[in-house]
């Protein structure tokens, strides 16, 4: 990786929804060449680790192989079968950055409990311990994160991208639980493709490969309504990777209006009379309707994929 480029977070297709699967091609060994540009210092966000993440990173130490390397990295226990010295790079290198930027951002409440962050170098040993933890159906994906554990889990032979993505489901479920499927979707999948800003305190979401589906929807109008994203259950629907293009295209529009980090706050703040987030949408944007909203969002897209190459899709 040249270390003289933005530092660009880049992963495939997304797969079933519930545990936020992901799939990549094949990466090359140079992309264990991880690196940030150099930013300023900044204090931590929390003075004192609490007594209870101790606790519970000890317990929890047991799920894994005791000849693994670990890393306590608040709020984070990062472990996996690669060597001290990489662990600790990615650490500081990839996840502390990714995971500063995205709270500075977004989130205000951390973690109530430890995440752990399983970081696997080998095809072979990430579908032996997804399968192992329950989840047989998503061994041949590159990544994972499971709710209900608490858990990341990647595959690094496919390279590093995957780590934005599920950072941002694993960092949004502390801060906002009752956050819109959709949101969670798009949001983390916005970081799917993205840089750091100049400062590093903000991770800015780029075009990417899902353009080419939503662009080839809209020839064929078949895109959803974003009445229907926000209302029907997301990862029961058909079509999913065109609402998966559409929710991540809402947020690229919201950022792109430098809306987006205070739609979150907003949705976050009247999620109890506007559980779907489609109100709060249409009141941040001066939208009178939702169809006004298509209409401006549709049109944007197609200026903005008139003036740049969009990618095509990545096969599963």
């Amino acid at each position: 990786m040249d270390p003289s480029r933005s530092w660009l977070l880049t992963l495939g297709p997304i797969g079933l929804i519930g545990l936020c699967y992901v799939a990549t091609a094949p990466a090359s060994s140079s992309d264990w060449n991880w690196s940030v540009p150099d930013r300023p210092a900044l204090p931590p966000r929390i003075s004192a680790i609490p007594e209870s993440y101790t606790e519970g990173i000890g317990d929890r130490s047991r799920d894994y192989p005791i000849d693994w390397p670990k890393v306590d990295a608040f709020p984070f226990l990062v472990t996996g079968n690669i060597s001290q010295s990489q662990l600790t790079a990615v650490v500081k290198d990839v996840i502390q950055p990714t995971a500063r930027a995205l709270s500075i951002h977004y989130f205000d409440q951390p973690p109530a409990e430890p995440i752990v962050i399983v970081l696997l170098a080998d095809h072979d040993t990430y579908r032996q311990m997804v399968s192992d933890w329950g989840h047989h159906r998503q061994a041949e994906y590159a990544g994972l994160y499971s709710r209900d554990d608490r858990r990341i889990v990647l595959n690094l032979a496919t390279g590093e991208g995957t780590l934005a993505h599920e950072l941002t489901h694993a960092l949004a479920h502390a801060d906002f639980p009752e956050m819109p499927e959709w949101f969670d979707e798009g949001l983390a999948s916005l970081h799917e493709e993205s840089q750091f800003s100049t400062d590093g305190l903000r991770l800015i979401g780029l075009p990417n490969w899902r353009d080419h589906q939503l662009a080839e929807a809209y020839t064929a109008d078949s895109v959803p309504s974003v009445a229907s994203l926000v209302q029907q259950p997301f990862g029961r629907n058909t079509h999913l990777a065109i609402r998966y293009a559409l929710a991540r295209n809402v947020c690229l529009y919201l950022q792109h209006q430098r809306l987006l980090g205070e739609f979150y706050r907003k949705s976050r703040a009247h999620i109890s009379e506007d559980p779907t987030g489609g109100w709060t949408l249409l009141e941040i944007t001066g939208c009178p309707d939702v169809e006004t909203f298509d209409r401006r969002l549709k049109a944007w897209f197609d200026q903005r994929t008139a003036t740049t190459k969009v990618q095509p899709s990545r096969p599963l």
